[in-house]
């Protein structure tokens, strides 16, 4: 039987030398972005984190509202002395003038952590792997002294590391509330707003009472976390995982010991408080703190303030 050859590519059989067509080269693998990093960017300077994620436009438009605020902070300072005469032009009173910046100061803080927030959240869309944390344990510690929820970020936590966040706005905002509201008020009319303004006052003064347990727990728990990778994971795989641990092992073996230091903790601050509550300051230290506030908020024209440490008083046993 004859043998039939067939050539597949007749050019490449007559022309041996010609060259193969070189194979396309694959394109490089960019390089995925840093959660942590745009975080914090974001925290430093508004818009650079946008700007390290590739969004030009919404980087520049935060950075454009930064530099405008500037200027209109810096405008405020020299003009200090022309705003109040140019706002009661309007019809606007120092007390309303006082909400309207305080809610400015909220909104800002607000604004603040939820552009850190929006960098972190399109970094971690943007990869291909998950992002497990950064791998130092002195940053993420470091950087929640300075603002609670900072650490729980950078640990790669954003749900945790938002409720910190939230509570350091608040913080933030009820440390100088009480500042400007102190020093503007001998100078607020007797009106509705500035019984508003008052409330404003009494609920930063709450607020500020649990700040130093609440600090020092998020400080804590972000050292805790930056030592162990199994604490990294996202809340609710955690939580499915207690929950397995609860049914397997029960509560004592299964539970307890994932959270025993943070429960450590809390109670070594509760005891420390107890501790200082009874031998450090004498039994009538609040009664006549709270007599002092008292008798300066009644001078002052206050009305929700007197009245509370009025019921207070009543309650607090005496020695």
């Amino acid at each position: 039987m004859e043998k039939i050859w067939v050539v597949e590519d007749p050019d490449q059989y007559l022309n041996p030398r010609q060259k193969q067509p070189a194979e396309e080269d694959s394109p490089p693998e960019e390089e995925e972005k840093d959660p942590a990093l745009a975080y914090t960017l974001s925290m430093l300077f508004w818009g650079m984190g946008q700007m390290y994620n590739g969004q030009r436009v919404k980087g520049l438009s935060y950075i454009c509202i930064v530099l405008y605020g500037n200027i209109f902070a810096l405008l405020a300072f020299v003009f200090e002395e022309e705003i109040p005469f140019y706002l009661r032009s309007f019809g606007t009173s120092p007390a309303q003038a006082l909400l309207a910046a305080l809610f400015l100061l909220f909104s800002v803080l607000i604004f603040w952590v939820s552009n850190a927030s929006d960098a972190y959240h399109t970094a971690v869309k943007a990869r291909r792997t998950p992002f497990t944390g950064v791998t130092s344990r002195a940053w993420p510690v470091f950087c929640s002294l300075l603002v609670p929820g900072w650490g729980q970020y950078l640990n790669g936590q954003p749900v945790k590391g938002a409720l910190f966040a939230g509570w350091a706005v608040l913080s933030a905002f009820s440390v100088a509330a009480v500042q400007c509201i102190l020093l503007a008020w001998p100078s607020l009319e007797s009106s509705d707003s500035r019984l508003i303004v008052e409330g404003v006052f009494l609920v930063s003064l709450l607020l500020l009472l649990p700040m130093p347990i609440l600090w020092t727990l998020g400080a804590f728990d972000a050292w805790k976390v930056s030592r162990d990778d199994i604490k990294k994971e996202p809340l609710l795989e955690r939580l499915k995982a207690a929950n397995n641990r609860r049914r397997t092992h029960g509560w004592v073996r299964g539970v307890f010991p994932q959270i025993r230091t943070t429960l450590l903790l809390s109670l070594f601050l509760a005891f420390l408080l107890i501790i200082i509550n009874q031998y450090y300051f004498p039994r009538n230290f609040y009664r006549g703190f709270l007599a002092e506030a008292l008798n300066w908020s009644t001078k002052q024209g206050m009305t929700l303030i007197p009245e509370l440490i009025t019921r207070i008083l009543a309650i607090l046993p005496a020695a």
